[in-house]
């Protein structure tokens, strides 16, 4: 062994000018090592893509949220809420009603989904995470009032700064049954009371209203969305989860944030893989770069393949000689790709080189390494130059076999 590596070794080395065989190790070399990078690189940007969009969008998910498994709502149980705010690490439960539902502001409108919300909003994840929310007395006893996103209000041109009757909204939703034909809408009016802002997609399509009015409006008395679990931030989420579960009818089901995003995941993941595997067949095309360095080398080796056997080898040590020669080829294609690779993404994500445009604002285009995506990618490239190496290694053990037949 110790042999067919030293010799190995001295293939890969300069000797004299500069030849093809140096040339095609050279190239495969650093062919692997540019495939290794941008598959470091490219995973890397998967990675931080997929923490901004969770970021996005878990600022408005709830950390738990029952729902019921049959149908859009369900009809609250006091007991079993009681219940569950009984449990260790459950703080409050925020009640929702949502609706689809037809605004006019003047002779402004919009399809519009309203959110109605019990009194203690103020405990949801979705309150603590707006980055605007101009108080709510909307959810005060008495006259009832709404807080739109204010994505929604800079469409329709809606203004507070002015208390007058031009700020009052009228909320259309479509009747159930055929009988309401000739007045298919009921119709009710609420003052716009203020803004809110957390994520550009609910700003632009949201309000935000007293659960009572929601009741009212579409004659849902009792009905709910969701319950949102309210939990402190250090409590034991799955534990909690487990335990709601229990509490819960077969009807129903707790769900966390991942679990209301799972077709999003299931997206990215499959997303991930089809970008995966398109830059592993890049890799798998760098490694034919080994294969016919290999076969190069072992045309212009024959000689030395005679002398070796001459000298005792056996036709195994023959065959190690050129793996270990592609292998080696391989493993320094690799540290180079590891080197450049995590030295593009570092400084990406220390500096923000590569940036974007959300909105009206720049944002460096989001990146995170991960130890497991360096170590899949040495697998992945390990394998493929030991795949690239069987031929060659075969056809030299044969001139081997058939050097020592003669």
């Amino acid at each position: 062994m110790q042999i067919s590596f030293f010799i190995a070794q001295r293939y890969l080395k300069k000797q004299g000018k500069t030849t093809l065989i140096y040339r095609l190790s050279k190239l495969s070399c650093y062919s692997m090592g540019l495939g290794t990078a941008i598959l470091i690189v490219v995973l890397a940007t998967m990675n931080g893509m997929e923490k901004l969009l969770a970021t996005l969008f878990y600022t408005y998910m709830p950390t738990l949220k029952i729902e019921s498994k049959i149908g859009k709502t369900f009809i609250a149980d006091k007991q079993l809420k009681e219940k569950i705010i009984d449990l260790a690490g459950v703080t409050a439960i925020v009640e929702v009603l949502e609706a689809t539902a037809l605004i006019q502001l003047q002779h402004q409108q919009a399809l519009v989904t309203i959110k109605g919300v019990s009194p203690n909003f103020i405990a949801s994840d979705f309150y603590k995470n707006c980055t605007r929310m101009d108080g709510v007395n909307f959810l005060a006893e008495g006259q009832p009032q709404a807080i739109a996103g204010i994505g929604l209000s800079q469409f329709l041109q809606w203004s507070t700064a002015k208390k007058t009757s031009k700020n009052k909204v009228a909320v259309f939703y479509p009747k159930a049954g055929f009988y309401h034909l000739h007045n298919p809408y009921k119709r009710l009016t609420l003052e716009l009371g203020g803004f809110f802002s957390i994520a550009k997609k609910i700003d632009s399509r949201y309000m935000i209203m007293p659960i009572h009015f929601v009741e009212d409006l579409t004659d849902g008395l009792h009905k709910r969305t969701y319950w949102e679990v309210v939990i402190p931030n250090m409590a034991d989420l799955e534990s909690t989860q487990t335990s709601i579960q229990k509490l819960l009818p077969n009807s129903y089901k707790v769900i966390n944030r991942e679990e209301q995003n799972e077709t999003r995941r299931r997206a990215i993941f499959i997303e991930r893989l089809a970008v995966c595997f398109i830059f592993a067949l890049v890799l798998l095309l760098a490694s034919l770069h080994i294969f016919f360095m290999l076969c190069m080398l072992i045309l212009h080796k024959q000689k030395d393949i005679r002398i070796l056997i001459a000298l005792g080898a056996t036709p195994n040590q023959i065959g190690r000689v050129f793996f270990y020669n592609g292998l080696l080829v391989a493993l320094k294609g690799i540290l180079y790709g590891l080197v450049i690779g995590s030295t593009i993404a570092f400084l990406q994500q220390k500096f923000g080189i590569v940036t974007f445009t959300m909105g009206h604002t720049k944002v460096s285009y989001p990146i995170e390494m991960h130890g497991l995506d360096g170590l899949y990618t040495v697998i992945v490239t390990v394998l493929f130059s030991l795949l690239a190496t069987l031929w060659p290694v075969k056809r030299a053990m044969q001139l081997a076999r058939k050097s020592l037949g003669n």
